[in-house]
């Protein structure tokens, strides 16, 4: 993980083991295929076998229907192996327009402040301290000439298991020799804030303003249980919400009976 002798931005070791484990909080995936749609066919489950891999969204669902905030790692295997992932400029540019457009397509849909998006460098384990502050930060996007500004401004791709334009560029480069820097994705789901003036109209109860419960672009809706997902019924999240609405109006009771006794001690 990140040096601790060095003032640079966060990086990821690669073949490192992060010093942490799925939880509650933290869930990782080595690939990068946000939705359902964008996993490739031979990924999917079939009559004979299971699918070999699950959407990224699945987690983020979870993550907010929880309400509690989380993070999930795109280029970290089940293991907590880093391996990243190669992107270039333009497929990052791709990753970060898929996020956005996953988002709105949940119901409710996500508003973007309660997300973040970050691009973490990861190096090789022999690199000097002079490569690693290079490598972290190096900023392919401030070499773009005004042809390939233009052609980032082109429309990618979302909702599909096939390549991008982006990605057959990046294939193109890889294939002229030109290196590309490997990274972690790191998508966070913030913890929902009711203070929040953003978050006024997007809640449940006028009240206490619990977290909205989202359905997928598949309309599932996940909860996050320790470091597993799950499926919750329309019953279910019923009475998961009843209870959510005690637990925070007894809350909501207590603080007021403080702010009580602690006028009338005055």
């Amino acid at each position: 993980m990140a040096g601790t002798k060095l003032k640079v931005h966060h990086y990821y070791i690669r073949n490192s083991e992060v010093p942490f484990e799925e939880d509650m909080f933290n869930e990782f995936k080595g690939h990068r295929n946000l939705a359902v749609e964008e996993l490739p066919p031979w990924t999917q489950e079939s009559t004979k076998e299971k699918a070999s891999r699950r959407a990224v969204s699945r987690a983020l669902n979870a993550m907010f229907n929880t309400g509690k905030g989380g993070k999930v790692y795109l280029g970290i295997v089940d293991s907590g192996m880093v391996r990243g992932l190669q992107l270039t400029t333009y497929q990052q540019d791709h990753v970060t327009g898929s996020l956005d457009d996953l988002m709105s397509r949940y119901k409710p849909p996500v508003k973007k402040h309660r997300y973040r998006l970050k691009f973490v460098p990861v190096v090789d384990p022999k690199c000097s301290e002079e490569e690693i502050i290079k490598q972290c930060s190096y900023d392919a996007s401030d070499n773009l000439d005004q042809t390939d500004m233009t052609e980032r401004m082109k429309p990618h791709i979302f909702r599909s298991h096939r390549y991008c334009w982006c990605d057959k560029d990046g294939v193109a480069q890889f294939n002229c020799g030109v290196m590309t820097q490997d990274y972690v994705i790191e998508i966070d789901i913030l913890p929902w804030n009711s203070k929040d003036p953003r978050n006024q109209d997007s809640g449940c109860g006028s009240l206490i303003n619990l977290h909205p419960l989202h359905e997928d672009e598949e309309g599932s809706v996940y909860f996050r249980r320790q470091a597993s997902l799950v499926k919750y019924s329309m019953s279910e999240i019923c009475e998961l919400t009843r209870q959510e609405a005690r637990e925070s109006l007894e809350e909501e009771v207590n603080r007021l009976k403080r702010e009580i006794i602690a006028k009338e001690e005055l």
